[in-house]
């Protein structure tokens, strides 16, 4: 097989074809460009000529995970792990966005939608990554059918109804949620996420609807899916993308140190393509990277940024907020510096100075959203904390995170101290 064809809503938007080496080339279908005009990525803008395999690899191999998960998806269907086009004829029917990916002789158009419950598998799955932590993946072990996800971490697409989770069956039947099992490698990090997404939700962060699950006995972080809009009867794909899509980078160049993107790209960006206040974008970003620095996310990379393509560009709600600094393996490096630095525990006033340059706002207004964002994560993450050891239970993630945010929130006070606003007044933190 040679080309597979790209739907947007079972509207035909391009064709794939095979490159050299795994790699593929992409074109609208003219019947696209004549009807709708819509670009399915910053970095495909609508033309008529074919894009060349750099890009058009860069934006479709970016919808699939990375890593190990990757290895074994390629080595249980038999084919090499940098196939791009392989992934997409095998995985590429529900993806992140309003795409899917078909073999070209199959139509899609008279499809309607259709689901399989997976309860029990599920619960055999989770069983089997318990008993035998790092044998079993959660994902390459469900993900039967043509549905992807990009990213490290192990999680699977699901519809989810009335306490009971599916899988699609044809390309109509787009999944609503994510969930995400418990890590052999990092302990309780669905606890982790649900408190750092809850507390981000509480301080007004855009941030999907998402929680603790428990599952026959298993704890699962569930997930809304920003790109799909639940009506009363169906399921509409969102289109999105995420920054390293956006900006033409493949998956392995998200961390900025390797060539991705740093928060000047992303302000580039913004003020470039989003249809909405750029003012507000900028100010959303600092906050966004205050309420990284105190839970100590240090690997809010270019493809933990998105952006949804509707009839304004904008700004997607933020994902994946994880404390990293609870785990002493994991790199204390921050995949994008703030302002000229990396290291987390070097970050000084100097370091923010820079970052509003990048950022183009004025020094004091940057402190001024990072000291509100702090002020609000101090008054409400104690509360927060509580609640969830009230609701799932004590254990040592709640002390660990406590330990981190008093660590960071105290650092910001510090550097805060060492900071005169435009009028003289130092900011009150």
């Amino acid at each position: 097989m040679s080309n597979l064809t790209v739907y947007w809503d079972q509207r035909i938007v391009g064709t794939i074809s095979r490159h050299q080496k795994g790699k593929i080339t992409f074109q609208y279908a003219a019947e696209w460009l004549e009807s709708s005009g819509r670009q399915i990525s910053l970095s495909l803008p609508c033309r008529e000529q074919r894009f060349p395999p750099g890009v058009s690899t860069a934006f479709f191999e970016n919808l699939f995970p990375e890593s190990e998960a990757r290895t074994i998806l390629a080595f249980n269907r038999r084919f090499d792990r940098k196939d791009t086009f392989a992934f997409l004829e095998n995985f590429g029917e529900d993806c992140a966005g309003a795409l899917s990916i078909i073999p070209e002789m199959e139509n899609v158009i008279h499809h309607r939608s259709k689901y399989r419950c997976i309860d029990a598998e599920l619960r055999e799955a989770l069983q089997a990554i318990k008993s035998e932590p790092g044998k079993h993946k959660l994902y390459p072990e469900l993900a039967s059918g043509r549905l992807s996800i990009a990213g490290a971490q192990d999680k699977l697409p699901v519809y989810y109804e009335n306490g009971s989770f599916f899988l699609p069956e044809n390309p109509a039947s787009p999944t609503t949620h994510i969930i995400k099992p418990a890590s052999p490698y990092f302990h309780d990090i669905q606890r982790n996420e649900a408190f750092c997404m809850d507390l981000a939700r509480q301080i007004n962060l855009p941030v999907p609807h998402s929680g603790l699950y428990t599952f026959a006995g298993h704890e699962l972080f569930l997930i809304e899916r920003f790109d799909r809009l639940r009506l009363s009867n169906k399921v509409i794909r969102v289109h999105q993308e995420d920054f390293c899509q956006a900006m033409g980078l493949p998956f392995n160049r998200k961390y900025q140190e390797q060539g991705g993107p740093g928060f000047l790209q992303c302000r580039e960006l913004a003020e470039e393509y989003l249809s909405t206040d750029i003012s507000e974008v900028k100010q959303t970003l600092t906050a966004v990277l205050a309420f990284n620095y105190l839970i100590g996310n240090n690997d809010a990379h270019g493809k933990n940024f998105s952006i949804i393509h509707e009839d304004i560009i904008k700004l997607a709600p933020f994902y994946d907020l994880v404390s990293t600094q609870v785990y002493p393996s994991l790199d204390r490096k921050l995949a994008m510096a703030i302002g000229n630095t990396f290291r987390h525990d070097r970050i000084n006033e100097n370091s923010f100075t820079h970052f509003s340059k990048d950022m183009k706002l004025r020094p004091e207004k940057a402190f001024e959203v990072i000291a509100k964002t702090a002020l609000e994560v101090e008054r409400l993450y104690e509360s927060v904390l509580s609640r969830h050891e009230k609701q799932h239970g004590k254990a040592e993630i709640y002390s660990n995170l406590h330990t981190v945010l008093r660590r960071n929130l105290n650092r910001l006070k510090e550097i805060a101290n060492q900071v005169n606003s435009a009028d003289g007044k130092k900011p009150r933190l």
